[in-house]
């Protein structure tokens, strides 16, 4: 193909997806560059569309082919753990517990999908995030099913609750950070105590938002050793995966939850082709997760998760 045009064009994109992949890792601490650290499954996609296409458009390949294999490398080499990684067997006769974390949008409409989930699901644990008085009247009787909770209704996106059937003594804790509230519970499982915290940091839609997201995740990991040392940290902790901000997090001996079980994205619920992973459950390395799922829409912008896990 001769038209300049295209040539031009395909070396743009070229360029654009090359920055896009490297950049948000080599630059993180700047809001509008971290953003495009979300989308590596999507940048992989099209790296590849435009391998295809350089070999009929270009004439001289090499360079176009050499930040192509770039991209895609590093881009895989955020992505192929959460596939290629072993999972844990279940030992006979051990028991398990299912937790389950649920942005339930609060303008979201659907209560009776919400109300599906949750019974489908019908998790030991349950996080609801966006948790409103709404919702709080809405959820009344699946609230009732949990004698240990601790509910915090707000008008706007930063209610929580945390509801466990397990002995739970529960606190609101704001880290030291701000108005918008995460949840610790203390939970005894089996004479076993665990900690988990349930948190829900703001978007990082300006350079302020993002820096205040980061610290207050940061803040959570600097108090480990208050927590147990069986320690959950779950919620939509509004980055993904691929950012080095939440990869700061696996440290003090958490793990990603999804290690072993693929990306399962969440955001955005309605957008298959541009999702990337905003919900997370983090488990200190002494829990084993035996499972891990997205459910289906629930009229939120997030997909619920869902993750079992062994009691030892």
């Amino acid at each position: 193909m001769k038209n300049p045009f295209f040539k031009i064009l395909l070396w743009m994109a070229i360029a654009v997806v090359t920055a896009a992949s490297v950049l948000p890792n080599s630059f993180p601490d700047y809001w509008l560059i971290d953003l495009f650290a979300h989308f590596k499954l999507q940048y992989i996609f099209i790296a590849t569309l435009l391998l295809v296409a350089t070999r009929f458009v270009l004439a001289h390949k090499k360079s176009a082919y050499l930040l192509l294999v770039i991209s895609i490398g590093w881009n895989s080499f955020y992505i192929a753990p959460y596939y290629f990684s072993s999972q844990p067997e279940l030992p006979k006769h051990s028991e398990t517990f299912k937790l389950t974390s649920l942005n339930l949008l609060s303008t979201n409409p659907r209560t009776d999908l919400v109300k599906d989930y949750i019974n489908r699901e019908n998790p030991d644990i349950l996080i609801l995030l966006e948790f409103t008085p709404e919702w709080e009247n809405e959820l009344e009787a699946f609230i009732s099913r949990y004698p240990h909770r601790k509910l915090v209704t707000r008008t706007d996106n930063f209610g929580i609750a945390l509801l466990s059937k397990f002995e739970m003594e529960s606190t609101v804790d704001y880290f030291n950070l701000n108005n918008k509230p995460s949840l610790i519970g203390h939970i005894s499982i089996q004479n076993t105590a665990y900690t988990l915290i349930a948190t829900h940091p703001v978007p990082p839609i300006h350079q302020a938002a993002f820096e205040h997201r980061n610290q207050q995740l940061t803040n959570i990991l600097s108090r480990t050793s208050e927590f147990a040392k069986h320690l959950i940290i779950a919620g939509d902790f509004n980055t993904s995966s691929f950012s080095n901000h939440f990869r700061t997090l696996l440290q003090n001996e958490m793990t990603d939850s999804r290690m072993g079980f693929g990306l399962l994205p969440t955001w955005p619920a309605g957008y298959k082709a541009i999702q990337t992973t905003l919900d997370h459950c983090l488990v200190s390395k002494n829990i084993r997760v035996l499972n891990r799922t997205t459910g289906q829409s629930v009229g939120s912008d997030h997909l619920p998760i869902s993750i079992l896990m062994a009691i030892d």
